[in-house]
C-alpha cells in the first residue's frame, strides 16, 4: 500500500480524508477517534465525496455501508 497524503473534511463528524489511487483506499480519520481504510473505493467516488455539499452524509450513503474496512488506530 502507498502513502497516503491527509486532506482536511469540511465535516462535523471526520477530520480528514486520505486516498490512494494504486489500490483504491479511502482513510478517513474520524472526529470522535479512529482511523478506518475502505477497500474498493474508485477514484470517481472519493472526488464526488470531496465535493459533495454534506461529506458525512455522502460517506454514510455511498461508501461506509457499502466498502469492506478495517480499523487502523484508535
Amino acid at each position: 500500500m502507498g502513502k497516503f497524503i491527509r486532506q482536511h473534511a469540511n465535516s462535523s463528524g471526520i477530520t480528514s480524508l486520505a486516498y490512494n489511487e494504486l489500490d483504491c483506499t479511502l482513510e478517513v480519520v474520524f472526529c470522535k477517534g479512529g482511523i478506518y481504510e475502505y477497500s474498493n473505493v474508485s477514484p470517481s467516488e472519493y472526488d464526488d465525496l470531496k465535493a459533495s455539499s454534506s461529506i458525512g452524509e455522502f460517506f454514510n450513503k455511498k461508501i461506509r455501508s457499502k466498502n469492506r474496512h478495517r480499523k487502523v488506530r484508535d
